[in-house]
């Protein structure tokens, strides 16, 4: 869902500062929920400003900074390395940040197995 408009922002504050209404009368006169009259008018109130939030979702912009040559450098050098570990192996090469299941979606997107084929594996097959 996309946010409000900054204008539709804008003018319910004005409309909140003007009458002097309550937050639930405002909200009905705008036709948006209580609790989104009440965010906007504490998100102005600290930072003075009612543009809508940034996007929330950062590390998919962090995984694609991620070079496909170093994510495989880093699984072929230990192959048995956890994702805790290869997240923060990456951090210490490369500088960016991920977390563990992004770490995860990667790997899989990228088809990088990191499980060796045991020894009774091989046996079974034979």
């Amino acid at each position: 869902m996309k946010p409000y408009s900054t204008d539709f922002r804008q003018k319910i504050l004005e409309t909140k500062q003007k009458t002097g209404e309550s937050i639930q009368e405002t909200a009905e006169l705008s036709s948006v929920s209580y609790s989104f009259v009440q965010k906007l008018l504490k998100r102005y109130e600290e930072e003075r400003t009612v543009e809508p939030f940034a996007s929330r979702r950062r590390s998919a912009g962090q995984a694609k900074a991620i070079n496909r040559s170093e994510l495989e450098k880093l699984v072929f050098e230990d192959n048995d390395a956890t994702l805790q570990q290869l997240c923060i192996r990456l951090e210490e090469k490369t500088g960016v940040k991920i977390s563990v299941p992004t770490m995860c979606r990667l790997l899989q997107k990228l088809e990088l197995n990191r499980k060796k084929k045991t020894l009774h594996a091989l046996r079974v097959r034979k």
